[in-house]
């Protein structure tokens, strides 16, 4: 009863403070006597019991009862929902001496789990050994603590916060940290990698410079400098702060690896061109650039001109990491698999995304109502990762798509296995792969920060490789995920990466995941990857790039499948009859 009750009066203050920049908020305003201990946790005052204090040990644990090494920030309530003391952890453990003895409740917040609350029952005398069991983060909880007094606990939230994807409230603790510590390094460098994803670069770098002015030797740092070095176009800057972070890091600074090998290699590819272009006849110098660029498993840096012309790209120069993936079953999320583009190439976003819209535009004047044959085979996936059973099913697909007002555009799709009734796989439809390209739809292509990677290969077709990301501040009108036919609508924020065709700007190839899992409806993984093809329709005189294959991954509700879907016999509906259907296969 006492954790529900508390847990009640944490909700109230998270939820307060979620709305509005405040100072903590509690069930009874404590005084502004307020003192930080040796340890650096925060602590209200309270007249000293006669009876013996406690000294408490907090431990935290993971899956498989492993030690969270990850500093936590912990907060410990009285029984009325009033702020006892605050800290952080250091190798899952964190220790309070002279804890008055009675009972508490405790809230743990760790960027990569769930957030915790447990009852402490604190009223013997002595040592008190706690531990608390940490799960994985599963979903979003935008119900975050309220911006503490403890700089190394803002510090933390705002790693919770960013974890999640909400930049924004990060920036709120960590500008708390830099009120109450100005000259906190670590902070100062969260917050330029905030900064760059809202591509404000010069601010982002004036919070770099101070940093390295102050402690030379933090390894984060140089990591972010190499990564802006990168994006700017200074190869050779970007590869020696890449190996001092290593070198400062050591271990700690494994994930620096990856954008090293980045900068190596497009150096080596801006010598060979330079080298080409003085021995245009060294065709050993030619293989060992294509091969470069064959074997590399990295993509090219932005433009230099890109902060001024791509005022629409994400740019996120280290992205959180997403979620950990089963990769017994599911394939990598599209932030962890960049497929490699051409180095030093030019890409202006802005001329990719108006041709490729024209595309999309014409496919949707073009099409009022089309039919195909669709062969699903739908697997279902056991919790070992597993195939534990296949169906296939055979139905006749149509897709309306209708522009109802201006902007705003009706797809609807329809299943009949003719004579007999529409038999799902475990009573799961999968729709909506029409509207997936619409994300580049002129309507609806605002609704997402986008950015052009470069130029790639698929299917020895040279593509413009572009990336997007829901935004925040727009509505989700692609997707969405409805229960029962009068069921709530639950609106899905996407991200993904698409390929254009470099000479005709047609769709050959798209990904999307989820950014958020939603945990109303316990959804959990949704990846879809398309492949399309052209289709030549006779009577009209058209082609039109539609769907030949398609993936979908899911885990709803603990259920986990895979479906694959191929499309033929395309007709436009009592138009058509003969059609032909080339459907290279898209391994993007």
């Amino acid at each position: 009863m006492f954790v529900r009750i508390l847990a009640y009066l944490l909700f109230t203050q998270f939820s307060l403070c979620s709305v509005f920049l405040c100072e903590p908020v509690y069930r009874h305003q404590l005084s502004s006597d307020v003192s930080t201990s040796s340890v650096g946790a925060t602590e209200s005052k309270q007249p000293r019991e006669t009876s013996p204090s406690v000294d408490l040990h907090i431990y935290l644990q993971g899956p498989d009862n492993a030690i969270v090494e990850e500093p936590a920030a912990l907060t410990l309530f009285t029984a009325a929902g009033e702020l006892y003391r605050q800290g952080t952890t250091k190798n899952g453990h964190l220790q309070w001496n002279d804890v008055a003895p009675m009972q508490y409740g405790i809230l743990v917040v760790a960027p990569g789990f769930e957030r915790a609350l447990q009852e402490i029952d604190a009223q013997g005398a002595g040592d008190l050994r706690v531990t608390v069991q940490l799960r994985p983060q599963a979903g979003v909880d935008k119900a975050y603590p309220a911006v503490s007094n403890d700089p190394a606990v803002n510090y933390v939230f705002g790693l919770y916060a960013s974890s999640l994807g909400d930049w924004e409230q990060a920036k709120t603790y960590w500008t708390r940290v830099l009120q109450l510590l100005p000259d906190d390094v670590p902070t100062m460098v969260s917050m330029s990698e905030a900064l760059l994803r809202e591509n404000k670069s010069t601010e982002a770098e004036e919070y770099l410079d101070r940093a390295v002015k102050i402690d030379p030797s933090y390894w984060r740092t140089q990591a972010v400098l190499a990564d802006v070095a990168l994006r700017k176009g200074s190869t050779r800057e970007a590869v020696q702060h890449a190996e001092r972070a290593i070198e400062l890091g050591h271990r700690e600074a494994s994930s620096v690896s990856p954008l090293l090998a980045r900068a190596l290699v497009t150096e080596a590819n801006e010598v060979l061109r330079a080298y080409l272009k003085d021995h245009p006849g060294d065709d050993a110098a030619k293989k060992q650039l294509d091969g470069l660029n064959t074997a590399s498993e990295f993509h090219s840096p932005k433009n230099p001109n890109a902060d001024s012309r791509e005022k629409r790209a994400a740019v996120t120069p280290v992205r959180p990491a997403s979620p950990p993936r089963d990769s017994r079953w599911l394939p990598p999320d599209v932030d962890e698999n960049v497929p490699p583009v051409e180095p030093g190439t030019t890409c202006n976003l802005e001329e990719v995304l108006q041709k490729a819209g024209q595309r999309i535009q014409e496919f949707v004047g073009n099409v009022e109502r089309f039919t195909a044959t669709e062969s699903l085979l739908h697997e279902s996936i056991n919790k070992s990762g597993e195939v534990s059973g296949k169906e296939n099913r055979k139905y006749e697909y149509v897709v309306s798509i209708e522009e109802i007002r201006p902007g705003v555009l009706d797809v609807e799709e329809y299943l009949s296995s003719g004579t007999t009734p529409v038999d799902s796989p475990g009573g799961i439809i999968t729709k909506g792969l029409p509207a997936l390209a619409l994300v580049f739809h002129p309507a609806y292509s605002g609704s997402f920060s986008m950015e052009c990677e470069g130029l790639a290969t698929v299917n020895g077709k040279r593509t413009w490789q572009i990336y997007f990301h829901q935004r925040e501040d727009k509505p989700n009108r692609i997707r969405s995920y409805k229960i029962g036919l009068n069921g709530p609508t639950y609106p899905v924020a996407l991200k993904g990466r698409a390929w254009f065709v470099a000479d005709g700007y047609q769709i050959v190839g798209l990904e999307a995941d989820l950014i958020h899992t939603l945990p109303d409806i316990r959804l959990t993984v949704d990846h879809t990857a398309i492949e399309y093809g052209p289709v030549h329709f006779t009577s009209r005189g058209v082609d039109m790039w539609l769907p030949q294959t398609a993936e979908v991954y899911s885990d709803w509700r603990g259920k986990r499948f895979h479906q694959r879907m191929s499309f033929s016999n395309y007709l436009l509906f009592a138009v058509d009859d003969n059609q032909k259907i080339s459907a290279p296969k898209i391994n993007p």
